[in-house]
């Protein structure tokens, strides 16, 4: 049936004047728009209770327009739309309202289960591995707050994440999401090459970091000494418990 040119068994109705769309258009593969093609599935998927939502073809016109305006607001694409059709048969049992229709094409911005995701998809990013990502703007999201992810409890991080990936997915354009970083070899298990090794003590050595003390020759408290330095060049930036720890131990208090 072609929802918006006439309800089934009745007379055409009056073209009305719409602004343009590209869901209005016919679809070259459905033979019907993009939006008939959708009122068509929801009837199917819930017979009776989708139609009798509409006692007059004004009515159906009045949806169509409606939802429309929606997905252009919202940058809906067709393929949100199969994404929404999908959860829908899972979620609502009768049809959904427009609001929910459009969070069912956006699962992606339910927060807890995009928090997990990012979760996860940060700990793989960690170990060399791309990550599952299923919106390009949970890991954008993620990325602003990857330290806090890791590192707080989702009460702790709960409404920032939210005003994050709700601020990324207003984009409606995103970046691709690049290769991760090569994932750093555990302790001991580095094959550095020998002319490699060389290379890195030669550079040690030009800084003046790899020369061994003799026993006897290490200063352990020439990190106090430093803050005392930095105290009597008037260093503002020192916490008063790091300057008094340095007196204690230098003796000075």
């Amino acid at each position: 049936m072609n929802a918006l040119t006439g309800m089934a068994g009745g007379e055409l109705a009056e073209p009305t004047t719409r602004p343009y769309s590209k869901w209005f258009d016919p679809h070259p593969r459905l033979g019907i728009s993009m939006i008939d093609h959708l009122y068509n599935r929801l009837d199917g998927a819930y017979p009776h209770w989708w139609s009798a939502n509409f006692a007059s073809q004004q009515a159906i016109d009045n949806w169509a327009e409606s939802w429309v305006e929606a997905f252009e607001d919202e940058g809906i694409t067709p393929e949100d739309v199969a994404v929404g059709l999908r959860t829908c048969r899972v979620r609502y049992q009768k049809p959904p309202s427009c609001a929910e229709f459009i969070q069912a094409c956006k699962p992606s911005a339910d927060p807890v289960p995009a928090y997990h995701e990012a979760v996860e998809g940060i700990q793989a990013r960690r170990k060399g591995e791309l990550g599952a990502w299923s919106h390009p703007a949970i890991y954008w999201a993620a990325m602003l707050l990857a330290r806090d992810l890791m590192t707080q409890s989702y009460g702790q991080v709960k409404d920032r994440w939210a005003a994050a990936l709700k601020a990324q997915l207003a984009r409606n354009e995103w970046a691709d999401i690049p290769p991760p970083a090569p994932a750093l070899p555990a302790p001991g298990q580095a094959n550095l090459s020998k002319e490699d090794a060389a290379r890195m003590l030669r550079e040690l050595d030009a800084l003046g970091m790899n020369k061994a003390a003799k026993p006897g020759e290490f200063d352990h408290l020439r990190w106090a000494r430093r803050i005392m330095q930095r105290v009597d060049a008037g260093d503002k930036s020192l916490y008063a418990l790091q300057i008094a720890n340095a007196k204690e131990v230098l003796g000075l208090t």
